[in-house]
Parts: C-alpha cells; structure tokens; sequence
C-alpha cells in the first residue's frame, strides 16, 4: 500500500512538473512572439528613415529626376520611330511580303493537291459524323 501511495505521489509531481513545463513552454513563446513583433517594429522603423535620409540625398534628388526625364525622352523617341515614314513604310512591306508568301504557298499546296490545314478539319468532322451515324446504326441493329 505505502508503494502504491508513493508511486501516486510520484506521479502527481511528475504530471505537476509536466503541467509547469508545457506552461513555461508557453510562456517563453510568447515571450519569443513579443520579441520578434517588437523587432521587426523597430527594423521597419529603421528602415524607413533610412530611406526618407537616402531619398533627402542630393544625389539620390538628381539620379530620380534624370531618370524620369530619360524615361520621357525615350518614350518620345519610341513614338517618332513608330510614326515615322520607313517605319510604316518597313511595316507596309512586311505585310504585303506575308500575303504574297500565303498566296504562293497556298498554289503550290493546290498545285501538289496537299490538302490545308482547313480542308483536314472539314474531313476530320465529316469522318467524326460518319462514325457517330455507324455507332447508331449498329446499336439501333443491335437492340
């Protein structure tokens, strides 16, 4: 009896123990949470004033605004390219060049009687129809 009482005291220290770890446990990750929040507050803070400091820079003042002048300027330049006559004119001929080069492609294919590739879609629907009215038939005979 006596052993029976000490192993159950043994064990109500052991579970005490246990209770008093997992709540340690707990409290040191909160403690941990709280710590990594406040860091990251204050990094985030540090952060920002270190940018507000490296953008009073007089430097950093005249790179942004010679960037947004090039960005300008090439923007500009793109439009004048684009709207300007051998540009169109180069488009013009690339347009015309791609036609012709169907056209031509297109004859040789109806000269060597290769069928395109609109004319093997029109046979695949026509062979799928024709299987679906075979299907039919031989189940209609089948019934």
């Amino acid at each position: 009896m006596a052993r029976a009482t000490a192993n159950a005291s043994l064990l109500d220290r052991v579970e005490s123990t246990l209770k008093d770890l997992e709540k340690d446990w707990s409290d040191l990750q909160k403690r941990a949470e709280k710590r990594r929040k406040d860091l990251e507050r204050r990094t985030n803070r540090e952060l920002k004033r270190i940018r507000t400091e490296f953008n009073k820079n007089p430097l950093v003042k005249r790179a942004e605004k010679q960037r947004r002048e090039l960005e300008k300027r090439a923007e500009k330049l793109r439009t004048r390219v684009l709207e300007s006559g051998p540009v169109k004119q180069a488009e013009k001929i690339r347009k015309d060049a791609e036609k012709a080069i169907e056209t031509q492609v297109e004859t040789v294919l109806d000269r060597m009687r290769i069928a395109s590739t609109g004319d093997v879609t029109k046979l695949e629907r026509k062979i799928n129809s024709l299987n679906r009215k075979i299907r039919d038939l031989e189940k209609s005979k089948a019934a």
